[in-house]
């Protein structure tokens, strides 16, 4: 099982006090203004225990920093493709296009199969530098869950239409992303999130059951849209732009959650947002990952 580490290309002292922007120029996108939603029985129990007997025989699962083993553009695997490709096709018509076929990147920008061994924070994920595609979609599949039925998932009523970003107000860290901005310092207005709400009125639910090792100032100007169930066998959809993060499932006892994500794009003449002469063409920052001892 290979085992890497972020390239970090500044110190940690100078990464605790800057936003990380990957792409400064890029054009923002437009989507539908849909609600997220799951579906529920998307993946029968066989077709479940193919995949998780699939991920568990497989021998190139990539662990990185020690947080995330995961599976990169995961419908190049012919037994992932055949169950999973025609039931999103079915649900979102013909006209989608999935970024692990049309990506050349040398790092997934978040297609993958993956174990979760700590929550993500707050983010989105929108790939938004392949030119003549658009963010469209995200699709998450839960496959499993250490210990417990299911954990809670968050969307918010708050979106950005720009590169995927970590949003880390009060969380002075050293983190540094290969595909995501970070921003620490900014305020979430002054980047270009939309339609804040500073009443903080939903911070007492954000406090019983988010992460605890995250702040809730993280959560400054945010409204809760939905409290998704993140249970195996269902599908959670959201628009692209929406800020989302996975409730504190460490708090449960559980150790892992094992689900596959997909972003779905549409074809768009006119968007353009690749850079020229870097190692991916979204980031003047992102570095080859240094591989490390198992």
């Amino acid at each position: 099982m290979p085992s890497y580490k972020t390239n970090k290309i500044f110190k940690d002292d100078e990464l605790r006090n800057m936003d990380i922007i990957h792409n400064p120029d890029v054009k923002l996108f437009k989507d539908q203004y849909e609600d997220s939603y799951v579906i529920d029985e998307f993946i029968n129990d066989k077709e479940k225990n193919t995949l998780i007997d699939f991920y568990e025989k497989y021998k190139n699962v990539e662990v990185v920093n020690n947080h995330i083993y995961h599976i990169i553009f995961p419908l190049k695997e012919k037994i992932i493709s055949d169950i999973l490709r025609p039931k999103i096709h079915e649900h979102f018509g013909d006209d989608i296009y999935f970024y692990s076929d049309i990506s050349n990147d040398p790092i997934s920008v978040g297609d993958q199969f993956f174990k979760a061994v700590r929550p993500y924070g707050l983010h989105t994920d929108s790939v938004t530098h392949i030119d003549g595609y658009r963010p469209y979609k995200d699709i998450i599949i839960p496959i499993a869950i250490d210990h417990v039925d299911s954990s809670e998932y968050v969307t918010f009523n708050q979106r950005y239409r720009g590169h995927a970003t970590q949003f880390m107000r009060g969380r002075l860290i050293n983190s540094f992303a290969n595909y995501h901005n970070v921003i620490r310092i900014q305020s979430y207005d002054e980047y270009g999130v939309e339609d804040l709400d500073y009443s903080n009125k939903d911070h007492k639910i954000l406090e019983k059951i988010m992460p605890t090792h995250i702040p809730l100032g993280s959560y400054d100007g945010l409204s809760i849209e939905k409290i998704l169930k993140w249970e195996p066998k269902t599908a959670i959809v959201q628009d692209t732009s929406v800020l989302h993060a996975p409730a504190g499932f460490n708090e449960l006892d559980c150790k892992w959650k094992l689900g596959i994500t997909f972003h779905l794009m549409k074809k768009d003449d006119t968007y353009k947002n690749s850079i020229k002469g870097y190692y991916t063409p979204w980031s003047r920052y992102t570095k080859p990952m240094i591989e490390i001892n198992d």
